[in-house]
């Protein structure tokens, strides 16, 4: 298999460097350096990956849980799901066809789902071509966004690719559900940053780098997160984040079990890269659906009945973030 240069970063990958005279291995490794590429809470990039001849086994890695933001683990598995839509729309771009099974193994819940590829497959009328060029472009996009509205042609066609049977998309431009969403995130960053355990876990994975920070100000971000409760200043910035989206969304599942959470990310990444390609930002808020007594307030803000809340993030225009996060190289996450 080509050797890759180190100092080559993983977003740089090439689709011309596809080994197509390679085993069935090489090529399905191929396939993880767009997997790889994904989103993940606190970008902790929580997976694995085994390789066989026709299939790949995609596992979470619990060394990379968030024990106290996330103790559910529902954003493990939601982040564990965005690797998963990558490797299958890189699949279907590369001519496989795939069929998944999740969580095949009932007592082996490390295990997500195993995936199975067949030369010479059809591509998912709902995974366009376009998606795949938009996986090494996407980004998470923290700014303040514009006013502008998102037409509701675009907001139709993000919606169309929510397709998984007992999951639901919901997006709204409410100014109301703004303002009471806004009231769940001041109260949410005030019970965060007020538990020194919260501010200890966040402050470890700002410390590894792993948002883009140049290692001493990684470290000195980790060292105020740590010891210094911010909440009120973290509250405001939040605060002003969220009210300036247009689109408020949620992700809500009907069973909420680990299935259901790998199939939410499928389709947030699908969102994402979709969004991607028509210019719209995308932006998660987590700690409203981190915080039990939150998570039941957000429910309330959903017009459907007996769903559970999954993932909910925000829609709009902004300037484009002036790089990507990092990411870990495919030999550290394969097993």
């Amino acid at each position: 298999m080509k050797k890759y240069d180190p100092m080559v970063t993983p977003w740089q990958i090439k689709e011309y460097d596809f080994p197509r005279e390679g085993a069935p291995t090489e090529k399905l490794q191929f396939l993880l350096r767009y997997a790889i590429l994904a989103p993940s809470s606190h970008n902790t990039q929580p997976w694995k990956f085994s390789v066989g001849e026709d299939e790949i086994q995609v596992l979470v890695d619990r060394t990379r849980w968030l024990k106290v933001a996330d103790p559910d683990q529902r954003e493990l598995y939601i982040s564990v799901g965005c690797a998963l839509e990558n490797l299958l729309i890189a699949a279907e771009h590369f001519g496989y066809g795939h069929q998944v099974a999740y969580l095949p193994e009932p007592a082996n819940e490390e295990l997500a789902a195993t995936a199975k590829f067949m030369p010479h497959g059809e591509p998912s009328p709902f995974r366009e071509p376009a998606l795949f060029e938009a996986i090494s472009s996407r980004q998470t996009n923290r700014k303040i966004y514009e006013e502008r509205p998102i037409p509701q042609s675009d907001l139709q066609h993000l919606q169309n690719r929510c397709v998984e049977e007992g999951i639901w998309l919901h997006m709204t431009d409410d100014i109301e559900i703004k303002r009471k969403a806004d009231e769940l995130i001041i109260l949410g960053d005030a019970i965060q940053f007020s538990d020194p355990t919260f501010r200890e876990e966040l402050g470890y994975w700002i410390g590894q780098g792993l948002l883009g920070s140049p290692w001493l100000m990684s470290k000195m971000a980790q060292l105020t997160v740590t010891y210094k409760n911010i909440s009120k200043g973290q509250a405001k910035k939040d605060s002003e984040v969220l009210m300036s989206a247009p689109v408020l969304a949620a992700l809500s599942s009907e069973v909420n079990n680990r299935e259901s959470q790998v199939k939410v990310g499928q389709v947030f990444e699908r969102v994402c890269l979709a969004a991607t390609i028509l210019g719209i930002r995308v932006h998660p808020l987590s700690q409203i659906l981190e915080i039990p007594e939150l998570k039941v307030e957000v429910s309330k803000l959903i017009p459907k009945s007996d769903v559970f809340p999954q993932h909910t993030f925000r829609l709009g225009y902004a300037e484009q973030e002036k790089g990507h996060t990092p990411r870990r190289q495919l030999d550290e996450v394969l097993v």
